[in-house]
């Protein structure tokens, strides 16, 4: 039986001896964040696995108390939600300056269609046309082509937000 593509959980196992360095030591007054070593632990785990693929995180370690638990849940997902606030920001601007830049490359070239029929020198007229086309190629890179890979940023993110978190005692550590 073939199964259908993102429908199951990818887990991403973690393992804690030292819970002293996991809790970023500044964030907001009650609302903790995961420091960003730990984050980057999640987020190279998280790149074996495609962006839309749901994750599950198995913290085995010393055995936390359940409050601490619920902090560390707390923590993980107010670090995404800040990095998701901060990557929709991303592509708010890169759309602005796109539509500047564009804006830009549409009056380059009517002022060229100007400059034209004016008969202007033609090295003018070739200089303005190359402006406005950097300017149009710039829109077109920073709207469609980056966007793409911050599309993938905010699908990972989410998944992060939303993935389900387990907690394991494992003795001896």
């Amino acid at each position: 039986m073939k199964r259908k593509k993102f429908e199951h959980n990818e887990t991403i196992n973690m393992t804690i001896n030292d819970n002293s360095n996991f809790l970023s030591p500044y964030s907001q007054k009650g609302k903790p964040v995961i420091s960003s070593e730990v984050a980057d632990f999640l987020e190279n785990c998280a790149n074996e696995f495609h962006p839309r693929e749901k994750l599950t995180l198995n913290i085995s370690g010393k055995m936390l108390t359940p409050d601490e638990e619920i902090i560390y849940k707390e923590a993980i997902r107010n670090y995404y939600k800040l990095k998701l606030k901060d990557l929709l920001r991303t592509i708010k601007r890169k759309n602005t300056f796109g539509l500047i830049w564009i804006i830009i490359g549409i009056v380059t070239l009517s002022v060229m269609i100007v400059f034209t029929n004016l008969e202007l020198s033609k090295v003018i007229i070739e200089c303005i046309d190359i402006f406005a086309w950097v300017f149009i190629w710039e829109a077109v890179d920073t709207m469609f082509v980056q966007r793409g890979g911050t599309l993938l940023q905010i699908q990972r993110t989410e998944n992060f937000i939303t993935m389900n978190i387990t907690f394991e005692k494992k003795e001896g550590i």
